[in-house]
């Protein structure tokens, strides 16, 4: 454990195996109570089930600061030999815990006194030996960690940095005229016609009815497994269950889920048939919605669009104010219009392999590109004026 005093907070690096997460569990689990726009993902045991199911033996970084006693900022990384850009490389990664989330230095303090800590983060990354790059493979718009970028551009350092697919989300509107307005939804009137139609149709068939599961959730899940494997996704092997570690995964986060009272599995079903299905979590009043399927044998009704307004209209009942939808795709945008943007940032150590590597894949790069899109343009040599 090394240390970096800067006024009245301490910066500590903590390295080992997984069980530094299980160490400082409880503690990090606590000290989120007093994080803004705090995210399941960010919780210890999602990044414990995530490195435990892909990286059970990578070597784990944690840098914290304290005020006093009191921790107010993290970030956890993970240090690892691999490859950047196609060359090798000593990195450091912020480790990402599943598709389509950020990630971000946690902190409780004020504006002022959260600069300070973010100091403190970069002096100590600065300090540590063998590293390459630092990868930060998901970074919000207006996230905290944003600010090491500029610091190590300030500091002399090169980076990078490239964009990702947006993030949808769908502000849920509130009190009693909320659930009129979700009338309103799909967006495009021929879409929401079509969704009523098939709310009708299917009504005919039977009793439709939309359940959550907070507890007790290992049948419902199995359920959720057995509907996505029996589709396509089953039939090109991409499904949860195709992948052992995968079902690890998300085996682990539903229960840690449950356990902590986030979990929120909801089941869209027919006279008590599943016909479509989420794994989701409630924090914090947002509800995320980390995997979706549905029967495809009723695809005809539209049950992905279906389970979709039954679940707005029951966070709305629930005042939960957000409904995260995850990666942009195009029938998510048929619900909304807002995106949160991010990108892939890279800060690259101070020594000629590391600049070799910025060179690569940042400047080669753009030039490469700008060469094949010049090739492929059609020529105007023999075109009449």
């Amino acid at each position: 454990m090394s240390e970096l005093v800067v006024e009245t907070l301490i910066a500590e690096t903590l390295t080992g195996g997984l069980e530094v997460f299980e160490r400082l569990g409880d503690e990090w689990r606590e000290f989120l109570d007093r994080v803004e726009n705090d995210s399941p993902y960010w919780r210890p045991e999602w990044i414990l089930a995530a490195l435990r199911a892909y990286s059970p033996l990578v070597k784990v970084v944690v840098i914290t600061v304290r005020q006093g006693r009191s921790l107010v900022a993290i970030l956890p990384l993970v240090q690892e030999k691999g490859k950047f850009a196609g060359l090798p490389a000593c990195k450091l990664r912020a480790p990402l815990t599943t598709a389509g989330v950020g990630v971000d230095i946690l902190c409780s303090l004020s504006a002022s006194a959260r600069d300070e800590a973010i100091e403190a983060i970069w002096k100590v990354i600065q300090k540590k030996p063998d590293w390459d790059v630092l990868e930060l493979p998901s970074v919000f718009e207006g996230a905290v960690i944003e600010q090491l970028f500029l610091l190590g551009q300030k500091d002399g350092h090169v980076a990078g940095r490239w964009g990702l697919p947006l993030i949808a989300f769908f502000s849920i509107p509130q009190g009693p005229a909320g659930i009129e307005e979700l009338e309103k939804y799909p967006r495009h009137p021929k879409l929401r016609s079509k969704v009523r139609q098939r709310e009708k149709k299917l009504a005919a068939l039977g009793t439709v009815r939309l359940r959550r599961t907070e507890r007790n959730g290992a049948e419902d899940l199995q359920l959720f497994y057995d509907m996505e494997a029996s589709g396509w996704k089953g039939r090109e092997k991409s499904a949860i269950v195709s992948d052992p570690r995968s079902r690890q995964f998300f085996d682990e986060v539903v229960r840690e889920a449950e356990k902590f009272g986030h979990l929120c599995l909801y089941t869209l079903e027919l006279d008590g048939k599943p016909i479509a299905a989420h794994i989701g979590f409630t924090y914090r009043g947002r509800y995320w919605a980390a995997k979706s399927t549905y029967d495809e044998n009723y695809s005809e009704y539209a049950p992905g669009h279906l389970i979709v307004k039954a679940i707005l209209r029951d966070c709305a009942e629930r005042g939960i104010s957000e409904y995260v939808l995850g990666i942009r795709e195009d029938w998510k945008m048929e619900w909304t219009e807002d995106v949160r943007r991010r990108n892939y940032q890279c800060i690259f150590n101070r020594g000629l392999w590391p600049r070799l590597l910025y060179t690569v894949r940042f400047p080669l790069h753009r030039r490469l590109a700008a060469l094949k899109a010049a090739m492929n343009r059609p020529s105007s040599i023999g075109r009449q004026p």
